[in-house]
């Protein structure tokens, strides 16, 4: 008796890890733009990688500890900003690739711009993401993801990652930290009043 259920047990063990991921590379694409289209920061940070949460939590974090009212109108404000870009974006998701836990995703990605004669500039990304708890996630810093460089403090696609950023912030003193998220609001003001 002790064999059948050790043998049931381990049968079910084993079908719980070849478990397909609940959602595929694509769709976990598609719920990043949707999200990003409402300016919804929580469902932005479920498309994305655990590590990359942790990263990015920790510099708000910091930079709350600085300066509290200052970061919160940054993160409203930026929160904004990319509702409405992300308004005007168009793609198109295909070629998805999966090779074991990672994956690849191709993106044609639609903006407006007006210095284009049709006024639309096209790009084309390959985002990359990685399987975590059985649940496919983008993984901000790899290289082919730059199309999210607000979210890493838009530090490149081949610049340093969030663990450099996060280390960095934390060695700044904090007065320069400070005048850092007052130049940061006074950027977004002048956004702002372009768009006025």
């Amino acid at each position: 008796m002790k064999k059948i259920i050790t043998a049931c047990s381990l049968l079910l063990y084993l079908a719980a890890c070849n478990q397909e991921p609940a959602n595929p590379p694509t769709v976990v694409m598609e719920n990043m733009f949707t999200a990003m289209k409402n300016g919804n920061i929580e469902d932005m940070k479920k498309s994305i990688t655990k590590a990359d949460v942790a990263m990015l939590e920790a510099a708000e974090k910091l930079m709350t500890s600085i300066d509290p009212e200052g970061i919160q109108k940054i993160k409203s404000r930026m929160t904004e900003e990319l509702k409405d870009k992300a308004q005007h974006i168009e793609y198109s998701l295909k070629n998805e690739k999966i090779d074991g836990d990672h994956a690849t995703v191709e993106a044609e990605i639609i903006t407006k711009d007006t210095a284009a004669a049709n006024g639309k500039k096209i790009s084309k990304q390959t985002f990359e993401l990685v399987k975590e708890d059985n649940t496919w996630k983008i993984a901000l810093t790899k290289p082919g993801n730059e199309m999210f460089n607000s979210m890493k403090g838009n530090m490149g696609s081949r610049k340093g990652d969030l663990k450099d950023g996060l280390e960095k912030l934390q060695k700044m003193n904090p007065d320069s930290l400070k005048m850092m998220i007052k130049k940061g609001l006074q950027a977004l003001d002048s956004m702002q009043k372009k768009k006025e």
